[in-house]
């Protein structure tokens, strides 16, 4: 049902932007909101915010692309704990216009860890909606993924994160598995441990 709903979505925004007809650009607006709607029933949000959240959206419905950093330090990972849920992540977000994958990821770690990352490298390439993260996104998300190195940083509690800590892989805390998962933390230590590993790639 997600998928589909997607689609939907998706038709009705890539219509919207090539229309020319007055009565299928109304067609294609019911379409959208119906896809809110079946959004909203299928998910804890109300109808406002799922409004709200593709009011900006238009043109070509293309997916969105979401940054995670992977920094290991003796043996350990750093995650920081989001203030939204309570749960911890690797540092990242959303890409950012006019800034490559590479400067968007500096960017994130330095704004919620407070440290600077060097020798950054991509180790995986993510689906979301191929992987069980939760809860359902109502786009399509492509996630990367990179580990680095960093110096030692200054982390100051900010808008987004409360909490940065280092954890060995069998002793993690709660994970916001909307973000990262446990898979995706073990493919780090292993892309850590052999610069060499291939990219993995759904």
């Amino acid at each position: 049902m997600h998928s589909l709903i997607k689609e939907i979505r998706a038709i009705a925004q890539t219509g919207l932007h090539y229309v020319q007809d007055p009565f299928d650009k109304e067609r294609y607006e019911r379409l959208a909101a119906i896809s809110h709607e079946l959004y909203a029933m299928y998910s804890k949000a109300d109808l406002k915010t799922i409004e709200h959240f593709f009011f900006p959206e238009r043109g070509y419905a293309t997916p969105k692309v979401d940054l995670r950093c992977c920094i290991i330090k003796d043996g350990k990972i750093l995650l920081v704990k989001e203030k939204s849920d309570g749960k911890w992540t690797m540092p990242g977000g959303w890409a950012d216009q006019n800034e490559t994958p590479l400067q968007g990821i500096i960017r994130e770690v330095q704004e919620e860890a407070g440290y600077q990352i060097k020798n950054c490298r991509l180790y995986a390439v993510r689906d979301r909606d191929s992987h069980p993260y939760t809860p359902k996104f109502p786009a399509t998300v492509y996630k990367l993924f990179f580990v680095a190195e960093a110096d030692e940083g200054h982390f100051e509690e900010n808008t987004e994160i409360t909490e940065l800590d280092f954890f060995l892989p069998d002793q993690l805390p709660e994970l916001s598995e909307d973000r990262i998962l446990t898979e995706d933390i073990t493919a780090g230590f292993a892309a850590f441990a052999l610069p060499t590993i291939p990219v993995s790639v759904d």
